[in-house]
């Protein structure tokens, strides 16, 4: 009977010490991940990208649901994450600084959506672009990170769970 009751015990015991490893696995779980692709140079749809991540942002807040929110920007889509166009093989378009739905151009509406979401959203420059169309890491933005390559961030993050977003 000793031994039965020390069983019994020993199992709760061993319940009630994985509860918060499994609620701790099970609130991991519970945030939602997703990156965006951005690899163009057309204005309008990187308006429309701006548009979904301002949604997801506002949705994600508003539910109080925990996110993370990253977007990766390579090839022709760095100069989107560029503050300075000197010596590159980027030239500043108007509809950086100018244009869009309240007027402050795609540089304006990526700064406020890193306002509004926080460190639940991080802005990741391509390495590889960068050489090619030489630009300094002092040439962008201060709210992004740099990585080596866009794509195999893209490839690591999805691996990471994360959901794939491209905008067409």
């Amino acid at each position: 009977m000793k031994l039965k009751n020390t069983l019994w015990t020993s199992i709760a015991l061993a319940m009630v010490l994985t509860l918060p490893t499994m609620a701790k696995n099970e609130k991991k779980e519970d945030v939602v991940k997703i990156v965006y692709q951005c690899d163009f140079p057309d204005a309008k749809r990187i308006h429309l990208m701006l548009n979904t991540l301002n949604n997801v942002v506002k949705y994600y807040q508003k539910s109080l649901q925990d996110y993370e929110l990253d977007v990766v920007a390579l090839g022709p889509c760095l100069q989107y994450v560029m503050k300075d166009f000197k010596d590159t093989k980027f030239v500043k378009k108007p509809y950086i600084t100018k244009g869009g739905p309240v007027g402050n151009g795609t540089m304006g509406r990526f700064k406020s959506l890193v306002l509004t979401a926080g460190d639940n959203l991080k802005i990741f420059a391509c390495q590889n672009t960068m050489k090619k169309k030489h630009v300094d890491a002092k040439q962008i933005a201060d709210y992004v990170q740099l990585t080596p390559s866009g794509i195999i961030k893209i490839v690591d993050l999805e691996r990471d769970g994360f959901a794939y977003i491209k905008i067409k």
